[in-house]
């Protein structure tokens, strides 16, 4: 976690959640950065919430060790913040790498919300209806120290892992927000982080669509397109269609046929904003194959095939 109590000055804080070097690193240069370990491991959210409540300085942003940022992140999004006053809070493009660094992909912003903004809430929420969340990418995130203590912190205990994109839509709703059209940082993948263990082989509904649904509930329907709807609704088919082949990979040909059963074809072909063809081929190869004894060939396929999101374009730019 970074601080920023003065960018003329270059004055900072970095938190230190972490094992290993990092702190005698940050020791060996002196009074300029002050540090804090914690005791214990709290876990993603406990973590960043202790260090929410101990900075002192104007801007906060929440690096992650494993990813790799390019020099400039600090200063373009504290540049940003202070030329717009209204902006609550900043983002920018990531360029994804493997485990040993090479990049494999880069994340392409939706027309809606490329140019930087500031956005509105009515912008953000139709977008993230209709993209899912391909526009924040949590270890990217720059906000006003003074948000935090307004609207309060992360709600992991609710949303665990997806507790960012919730912070983020509250955010949103009360504030302007910006995603800089520029690529700042390497997103490391394939290490299993705490994303890649929730996509895998989950059974249970994204919580994407948890938060999302709340949010529908409160006030967020009256600002929806119909357009951005029917796409909406055509992910949570495309999940549950990857939540019943997940099912069949684990042998749970119960519970697979009940999660297809919940699947209307119509939502499913409704929005061109997912793979419809494709994953209607795949929804009739579930239909017979989920009345079927799970063989050692088909998990074998399966597994080996990699499927945890069938239609999708990369990993996602935050955790959904």
């Amino acid at each position: 976690m970074i601080e920023i109590t003065s960018w003329r000055t270059r004055s900072q804080t970095i938190r230190v959640h972490n094992s290993g070097g990092t702190a005698d690193i940050i020791s060996s240069c002196g009074d300029q950065i002050r540090s804090q370990r914690q005791a214990q491991n709290r876990g993603i959210y406990g973590n960043m919430n202790d260090g929410i409540a101990l900075a002192r300085g104007k801007y906060i942003a929440i690096y992650h060790s494993d990813d790799v940022y390019d020099p400039r992140i600090v200063e373009r999004e504290v540049e940003f913040l202070e030329l717009h006053p209204e902006a609550a809070a900043v983002f920018c493009k990531e360029v994804f790498i493997d485990p040993e660094g090479q990049e494999f992909g880069r994340v392409e912003l939706p027309v809606e919300v490329r140019g930087g903004g500031p956005f509105d809430y009515r912008l953000i929420f139709n977008t993230l209806l209709t993209y899912k969340n391909h526009i924040f990418c949590c270890p990217t995130c720059m906000v006003r120290a003074s948000v935090y203590r307004t609207l309060g912190t992360y709600r992991e205990k609710e949303f665990r892992n997806t507790s960012d994109l919730e912070m983020y839509l509250r955010i949103s709703r009360h504030y302007k927000v910006a995603i800089l059209d520029e690529y700042l940082i390497c997103y490391r993948w394939g290490q299993g982080n705490s994303a890649q263990r929730y996509r895998y082989l989950r059974t249970d509904p994204s919580r994407f669509f948890t938060i999302m649904d709340l949010y529908l509930a409160d006030g967020g329907l009256a600002l929806s397109m119909p357009k951005a709807l029917r796409a909406y609704e055509a992910h949570r088919a495309e999940d549950n269609l990857m939540r019943t082949v997940n099912h069949y990979i684990l042998d749970q040909c119960i519970e697979a046929r009940a999660v297809l059963k919940q699947i209307s074809i119509r939502k499913l072909l409704a929005s061109r904003r997912i793979m419809r063809w494709r994953l209607m081929v795949l929804f009739l190869l579930l239909y017979v194959v989920a009345r079927l004894p799970v063989s050692l060939l088909w998990r074998i396929y399966f597994i080996g095939a990699g499927i945890q999101g069938c239609g999708s374009k990369g990993p996602s730019a935050g955790v959904s």
